[in-house]
């Protein structure tokens, strides 16, 4: 399953970045199509695409992802989830697949120290949190509050970050 979801997210990616390099309609449309019947037949589900703008919404029987270009915080984040300030925003996509929502933030020019800096805001936000360092590479953050949870990876040599939020309802 988690290989076809990342199967798919890829062949999105290379779509959008196809229909990100024009700007009429019928190139949008064009590439909804392809973009579908590739989704469908990689899935084995009926896809309905949507782009507009450079935004991507994919919807299937299973869930909806929106992928949008943007470079702000997401303003439907879980309200726990304390804002992440220590990069700037590269992309967002948010989605609900099988009833759980989830948030993915991608960062660049994110300093060194920014993932003990993020952590200190966790734990004063309540979150039970802990951190990884990978050495001179970079750190791994995980938390969580509640039904919320966090993952921050973060890469020093190229000073990205990627900010992973979800709810984890129990069963």
């Amino acid at each position: 399953m988690l290989k076809r979801t990342l199967v798919c997210l890829a062949l999105v990616i290379a779509i959008a970045a196809i229909a990100g390099c024009g700007k009429k309609q019928t190139d949008e449309k064009l590439a909804e199509r392809m973009t579908e019947e590739m989704l469908e037949q990689a899935s084995g589900q009926k896809t309905d695409v949507d782009m507009k703008d450079g935004d991507i919404t994919i919807k299937t029987e299973t869930g909806e992802v929106k992928m949008v270009a943007t470079s702000q915080w997401p303003s439907d984040m879980f309200d726990v989830v304390p804002r992440f300030e220590h990069g700037t925003i590269e992309r967002v996509t948010s989605g609900l697949e099988e009833g759980m929502q989830k948030f993915n933030i991608w960062y660049k020019d994110v300093p060194d120290d920014a993932s003990e800096k993020y952590l200190e805001q966790l734990k004063a936000a309540g979150f039970e949190s802990q951190l990884m360092a990978m050495g001179p590479q970079g750190g791994m953050l995980s938390g969580q509050k509640g039904n919320v949870a966090i993952q921050f990876m973060h890469g020093k040599q190229d000073r990205t970050g990627v900010l992973i939020a979800c709810d984890v309802k129990e069963e």
